[in-house]
């Protein structure tokens, strides 16, 4: 049996366990990361067609750890939003009055993983093992020990970033609650002729929200993704069909944004549900990025909540007085990271009930709410600061 020993051990190598990776490396930290799927550099491994919507305030943070410049070459910026309901009557404009900060940015999963793969190479203190099959976990007092058939990895704290359905959390057995929503998310990326402008749009529909993302163009044509939250077999049985058909379909729905709809480059389908841990922490344990929550995909901060998760991580981490890994240091996360989480699992919830209502009670509360959020700049400086990260 081999046996490994580290200050971190991190559970997954999805783009939360990578920051998580990079933030705590650049303190000194020894580092092992581990995955159970198999890593190979190859197209196969980074054939995620999803794109993440980073806020201001995650594109800071990753400045600090000197990863921004690597990536902004592949970002698209975000300079306004449009919010319509699903008159197209009712409408909000959002945008920053700091003109050199941006409301976010578009940028490709595959290209965001292969960039932050490749720089753990420039790490000495950091070491992968993919293929690592986690059947057991131990946590105390002294440290903590995950297990696979051949190895067995001490550390003073490990990092579940496993996802939504953590292998951590079902061994360990940290209740959750969860929130199943009747709905699936469609994503395309598509190539069309209207350029976008640096504005994204989100329209809802009775049968949930559709929002458009601006990314970088590619080969002269101006390319978005679309993620449509829509009934899961209706989603489904429109994917099955020609892609003529697709193509025609979605054009006559936001043609009127995108212009005419040259090409879909490709389609997917996620099941939507929502949850959030009891506490976000054990002993020598803490929680990350959707093995700690996750949210409706109605605002685009599922993934930069993951990121607030590993920079209080980080910001705890630097007090030299604070032990990595003692009680003290998990329920200082645990403080820092459950509330913003906690809110943002409520306010997705209930925005995505509100805006699939589709009675007289709702029209009339939902062209009141339009009218006053649009009219009153201070409001809509707030909601845009919030979305921002601040």
């Amino acid at each position: 049996m081999k046996e490994i020993n580290t200050d971190v051990l991190i559970v997954g190598s999805g783009l939360v366990g990578l920051v998580a990776a990079h933030c705590l490396s650049s303190l000194n930290y020894k580092v092992t990361l581990v995955d159970k799927k198999k890593f190979t550099n190859s197209k196969n491994t980074f054939k995620d067609t999803r794109t993440v919507a980073v806020s201001e305030g995650s594109k800071i943070f990753l400045e600090s750890l000197s990863l921004w410049g690597l990536l902004e070459n592949y970002a698209e910026p975000i300079k306004n939003i449009h919010v319509y309901d699903r008159s197209s009557i009712n409408k909000i404009f959002f945008n920053n009055q700091n003109k050199n900060n941006k409301l976010g940015y578009v940028i490709e999963n595959n290209k965001f993983s292969k960039i932050l793969i490749n720089q753990l190479k420039n790490f000495k203190n950091i070491k992968t093992h993919y293929g690592f099959d986690l059947i057991d976990v131990k946590l105390n007092d002294k440290n903590a020990k995950a297990f696979s058939n051949n190895t067995i990895i001490n550390a003073k704290i490990i990092i579940a970033a496993d996802g939504k359905n953590s292998q951590i959390k079902k061994i360990v057995g940290n209740k959750t609650f969860k929130k199943k929503y009747n709905e699936s998310a469609l994503v395309l990326n598509l190539f069309h002729k209207k350029k976008l402008n640096n504005t994204a749009y989100e329209i809802f529909y009775k049968t949930g929200p559709l929002a458009i993302l601006p990314m970088k163009s590619s080969k002269g044509f101006f390319q978005s993704t679309i993620i449509w939250s829509n009934d899961d077999t209706f989603l489904r049985k429109l994917t099955s069909l020609e892609k003529t058909f697709i193509k025609n379909f979605i054009e006559e729905k936001i043609g009127h944004i995108v212009g005419s709809i040259t090409k879909i480059n490709s389609n997917q389908i996620f099941p939507l549900s929502a949850h959030i841990n009891d506490s976000f922490i054990n002993k020598r344990l803490i929680y990350v990025g959707d093995a700690a929550h996750s949210i409706h995909p109605i605002a685009g901060q599922g993934w930069n909540l993951g990121v607030n998760d590993v920079k209080n991580l980080y910001e705890i981490s630097k007090y030299e007085k604070i032990n990595v890994g003692s009680d003290l240091f998990c329920q200082m996360y645990n403080n820092k990271s459950y509330q913003r989480a906690f809110q943002l699992f409520q306010i997705t919830d209930k925005l995505n009930s509100h805006f699939i209502n589709s009675g007289k009670t709702y029209r009339f509360l939902s062209n009141i709410g339009f009218g006053l959020i649009e009219k009153n700049q201070s409001l809509k400086n707030k909601i845009t600061k919030y979305a921002m990260g601040f």
